[in-house]
């Protein structure tokens, strides 16, 4: 099943690839269509996503973002190793997520995300996104830093793909086991400046609120 305003937003969502590509391609992939087999309910035996596969988490999504609601807006879970990735090594069996895609341009746009598993921590995002990161192609000056978020810890990875400003910040959220995530990547010949980049960064940690 492929959401309606996916089908609107394909080939928008397929030049905003460099997005997700630090997240690999399982999870948030924005518009990817969920598994024939994907069920929210019960045991987890197939990675998917689809509109209103879990509306506690999607509801949790900021609503507005720079005076626009999202372009695309579902939810999933994950459980296989390929796509758990470096979680697997924390015992993470089941990863769920929602994610709110705001297109900022045809190569640029902006993912806000809440991760949801049983004793989730945000350093383990944070590896499994620079483990992501360091292995996908055309990838390079990967830089990762520390900082505060609402008195919390956060994390910050930035990283140059394929003409595209890329950065990712994770911090926890406001109930155990749920991590935030805030996923940019603003096309060189889109949003021409540094400058520019971080404050659409600085504008999605704050839609998030405290």
């Amino acid at each position: 099943m492929i959401p309606r305003s996916c089908r609107r937003s394909r080939a928008a969502a397929r030049s905003f690839a460099a997005v997700i590509a630090l997240a690999t391609a399982a999870l948030l992939a924005a518009c990817g269509p969920a598994g024939p087999s994907f069920v929210p309910a019960g045991p987890c035996v197939v990675d998917g996503q689809a509109e209103g596969a879990y509306p506690d988490l999607e509801a949790a999504i900021p609503t507005v973002l720079r005076g626009e609601p999202p372009t695309h807006l579902d939810s999933g879970r994950t459980c296989s190793a390929t796509s758990l990735g470096t979680l697997v090594g924390h015992r993470v069996a089941e990863l769920r997520f929602a994610g709110g895609l705001w297109e900022l341009g045809a190569r640029s746009g902006v993912t806000i995300a809440r991760f949801t598993a049983p004793g989730l921590e945000a350093d383990w995002m944070a590896d499994f996104y620079e483990a992501g990161a360091r292995s996908a192609r055309k990838t390079e000056e990967i830089e990762t830093t520390r900082l505060r978020i609402e008195g919390r810890d956060a994390w910050r990875l930035d990283t140059l793909n394929d003409e595209s400003s890329q950065t990712i910040v994770v911090w926890p959220a406001d109930e155990p086991g749920a991590v935030w995530a805030v996923l940019a990547g603003n096309d060189v010949r889109e949003i021409q400046s540094r400058e520019a980049h971080d404050a659409v960064v600085a504008d999605a940690i704050a839609a998030v609120g405290p």
